[in-house]
Formats: structure tokens, sequence, C-alpha cells
């Protein structure tokens, strides 16, 4: 019943067009900056010369950054790529490709009306989420209430038990750990995490995630320079496979282009959350006062999530052939990395999937219990819902893989389903945003052309 629901409802052709028009619309609203200023969004987020620091009651851009890359760079990159190309084809990665640049744009919306909407605590601390201007778009607290649900409901099947289930399977196989014990390991580490709160959480990520993410990126180089032959042959098949449109009854449109776009929009909105609006809670709890630049930010989220880390995993694949192995993602990534590691690949992607699955669980839990604060008005149940939620670890590592990816594309579509309508309803928001910012920075710039403080200017401009 989940597969029908996913296939023909949430993530039938209705949504595609959905995330497909969303991205255009904010694409063309932010004047195509993914494509042709990325180049100053790094310099004026990773690059800059000046440096935001956390306050100590909420996290520096840097921190948002890292901690909502915690939250993606999961099983999605490693895992569900696999899945994606086993099963979409070569042309999964193309409709990735696509759902990731258009995402970036639909994620510096969500992120700019994520700011503007947010509340201040009574400690200081920022309060955020897509609740917020969920509730303002359609001019009822039903409506960001029903997200919050979702939302909470999410967190343990997309942020928990599908991270745990791969990364239980993964230490399985490459070492005969039984489940049990890996759920008990996981719920332990989960516990210390996610009861430390929002700011144990960025400083752990701030370190871990990009050097557990240089360590994958250097292998996923190193397997693709080995067979660099393959990879013009490669890349050919990503585009003529993305638009391989097969003859159906009463020339319908074509199965084969309909299952490598549905299953690459599914595995990159999986892994890059664009779309979702549960970056926004992440990236609402910033110190920083600039919407436009927060956006920026959460735009470099989806790019190294998608564009980078799952490109990358899916060449991996498709020069080795491991996406003709099965379509667990596990066993895929196991064959791929086999022709450098050898023996010791299935550890190398076992502990890539440990340390990515961890993270994503704690990020995710942040993201429910935030849920929770919006739906009781207080902390009230934060505790419980957390021992809930790291006691599901265990469920979640011996349960059936199947199960729990279907049961995540659902509740991720049907996230997406109050999400989307409300930034497109909202867009005019993040268009003066946008251009106010730009008329500002050029009258800055005209202000400041004779003077040599680079940093002075950055700090003015943004």
């Amino acid at each position: 019943m989940l597969q029908w629901l996913n296939d023909n409802v949430i993530w039938g052709a209705p949504m595609l067009v959905i995330y497909l028009l969303t991205g255009i619309i904010f694409t063309v609203k932010i004047r195509f900056s993914q494509f042709t200023r990325l180049n100053g969004i790094f310099s004026r987020t990773l690059l800059s010369k000046t440096k935001e620091k956390s306050d100590g009651k909420n996290l520096s851009p840097l921190q948002t950054l890292t901690s909502a890359l915690a939250t993606t760079l999961g099983t999605g990159n490693i895992v569900a790529v696999g899945a994606a190309v086993a099963i979409g084809g070569a042309g999964a990665v193309f409709w990735m490709l696509l759902s990731s640049f258009l995402g970036m744009a639909t994620c510096y919306g969500e992120n700019v009306l994520g700011m503007k909407h947010r509340v201040k605590r009574e400690d200081g601390s920022w309060f955020g989420g897509a609740f917020h201007y969920i509730t303002a778009a359609f001019n009822t607290p039903l409506a960001g209430k029903l997200y919050a649900i979702l939302c909470v409901a999410a967190s343990v099947g997309i942020g928990n038990m599908t991270q745990i289930n791969a990364m239980s399977e993964a230490l399985n196989v490459a070492f005969g750990i039984p489940v049990w014990i890996i759920g008990a390991f996981a719920t332990v580490l989960l516990i210390w995490l996610i009861f430390g709160g929002i700011r144990l959480f960025g400083r752990v990520t701030e370190k871990v995630i990009p050097v557990i993410s240089i360590i994958y990126v250097i292998g996923c180089f190193a397997v693709i320079g080995m067979n660099v032959t393959e990879l013009p042959k490669v890349i050919g098949e990503i585009f003529t496979e993305a638009f391989n449109i097969s003859a159906v009854s009463g020339g319908i449109f074509g199965s084969v282009m309909m299952k490598s776009m549905s299953w690459g929009f599914r595995r990159g909105v999986f892994s890059n959350e664009a779309g979702l609006g549960s970056s926004v809670m992440l990236n609402s709890a910033t110190q920083s006062d600039d919407p436009h630049k927060q956006g920026m930010w959460a735009m470099l989220q989806v790019f190294f999530d998608t564009v980078v880390m799952c490109t990358l995993t899916a060449l991996t694949l498709l020069v080795t052939g491991g996406d003709m192995v099965g379509t667990d993602g596990i066993s895929n990534a196991v064959y791929a990395f086999g022709g450098i590691f050898g023996e010791y690949s299935a550890g190398f992607v076992a502990i890539s999937i440990t340390v990515f699955a961890i993270t994503t669980a704690a990020g995710w839990s942040v993201y429910g219990s935030s849920s929770l604060e919006y739906l009781t008005g207080g902390k009230k149940g934060r505790n419980i819902y957390l021992t809930i939620f790291a006691l599901a670890t265990m469920v979640g590592a011996t349960m059936k893989i199947e199960f729990i990816w279907q049961l995540s594309d659902l509740l991720n579509g049907l996230m997406a389903m109050p999400n989307l309508p409300a930034v497109l309803i909202l867009s005019h928001e993040v268009t003066k945003e946008f251009f106010g910012k730009k008329e500002k920075i050029n009258t800055l710039k005209y202000e400041n052309k004779h003077s040599n403080n680079i940093a002075e200017i950055e700090r003015k401009t943004g």
C-alpha cells in the first residue's frame, strides 16, 4: 500500500510538477543565482573575511551549515543514491542534479521566510521553523500544527529509523556485529548528543562533518580516477537515459523516463531536504539577523549535499558497475569501493554510513523537538519525545529496510505538501528581501568604492 501511494500519489506526476514549478519560480526570482553567482555565494559565506562566532545562545552561520549538512549528509548520500541508480538507472542522476539546483533556489526561499517569521525566546535564543510561515501563509495555526505533527513523525522515520537501519546493516555486513548491539550503541550515542541540545550538536558537527566528508570525497575521487576511461560513457548514459521514453499502452508518457525522474527527485529530496522546510529550524537558530545571507548559507547545504556528495557517489557506482549489483544501496557501494579498498571496502562504507547516520539522526531530533515546542508552546514533553526518539533506534536497527524507506518517502512527500504552497504564497516576501539586499549592496559598494578596508565592506554588505 505504501509503495502504491508513493509511486502514484505522493511521488507521482503532480508532485514532481509542483517541485519543478516551485524551483523554477524561485530560480527566476533570485535571477538564476545558483548558476550565475555561485562564486559570489561562496565569497560571502564560507570564504568571507569576516567570520561570525556563536554568541553562546544561538549558532554561528558556519555551525548552521555544518549542522544542516549533518542532517542531510546521511544514508541518502550513499544508500539512497545506490538504490536510485539501481532502480531508476543512470538517468536518475540527471533528475537528482536538476532537483538539487532547483532545490537551491527553493531552499533559499524557505530559509529567508524562516528568518523573517522566527521569534525570540525568553532566554534570547531564536526559534523558527516552516510552521511559522505556513501559519502566516494560510492564515490559520492549524496549517502550522499539521506540518509540525508531520515533522515529529518524520523525525522518527526519515531522521532516525531509516538512518540507523542502514547503519545497522552496513556494520553487520562489514564486521558481523549483531544488530541489537548496534542498536544499543546507537541509542547510547544518540542520548548523549540529543540531550546535549542544539549547541552541543553544532559544536560536534563543526568538527566531525568536514573531516568525514573530505575522507569520503577522496575515496570517491580515487575510485573514479581508477576507472576514468568509463567516465565519458557514463556521462553519456546519464543524459540519454534521463530522456529515455518507452512506449506504453495508448502512447502514455514514457515509463522509463518517469521512473528515472521519480527516483531522481525522490532520492534528491531525501538527501538534501529542499522543499521540505526542515532545514529552516536550524538556519533560523542562527545569531545572524540577515535573511538574505542565511539563505545563501542554506543554498550551500543543498550544493554540498547533492551536487557534490551525491553526484560523486553516483559516478563511483556507475563507473565500476556497482549500480548492477543489487538494489539495497549498501551492496552497490561496497562493490564500487572494492576496487580500491579491496576486502576493507565494506568497512569503509560502514564507517562512513555510521558517522553520517548518527549525525543525521541527532539533527532530526532537533527538528522533532522544535516541532513539538511549537505544538505545546514550550519545552513540555521534550524529554519524553527525546527518550522515545532514542529508543526508536533499537526498532530501526532490526526492522525490514523496504518498509522504512517507503514510510520515509511517504512522510517526506506529506511534509512538502503544505510547505511548497506556503513558500509560493509568500514568495513576494522573498523577492522583496532579495532585491532589497541587492540595492543595499550596490549603494554601500558605491559609498566605499575608494576604501581599502575590504573586511569592513563585507561586514556592511553581507
